[in-house]
């Protein structure tokens, strides 16, 4: 997730949905291309604070809507995010049919 989106969280104090946006996004990455997303994996910086651990349930809720199998790590890094923030990161595996990938190759504004 971008900075700017980051600090919108912060700024509206709603952080409920950092979850299902990061999932989403990451989703949407691949679908693009044609891919069947299999499986979510997850990586947060929470310490347990109600705005994190609000952020926590967005992330299981952005997998579970869509019914991924996931996997979610939190690691504690002392003293390497000031007080109150946080950090999300992940990625999702798909898998498309070769015959199925859009590639943008037979696009009329591809390049040669």
């Amino acid at each position: 997730m971008g900075s700017g989106q980051a600090e919108d969280r912060f700024l509206m104090d709603r952080h409920d949905t950092v979850g299902i946006d990061l999932v989403a996004m990451c989703v949407n990455d691949i679908v693009v291309a044609g891919a069947k997303p299999l499986s979510c994996s997850i990586t947060s910086h929470l310490t347990p604070r109600p705005e994190k651990m609000a952020a926590g349930r967005g992330i299981v809720k952005g997998c579970v809507e869509r019914m991924l199998p996931h996997r979610w790590r939190n690691a504690e890094m002392p003293g390497f995010y000031k007080e109150g923030e946080y950090d999300v990161a992940g990625f999702v595996v798909g898998i498309v049919e070769n015959m199925q990938l859009i590639d943008g190759s037979t696009s009329p504004w591809a390049t040669s």
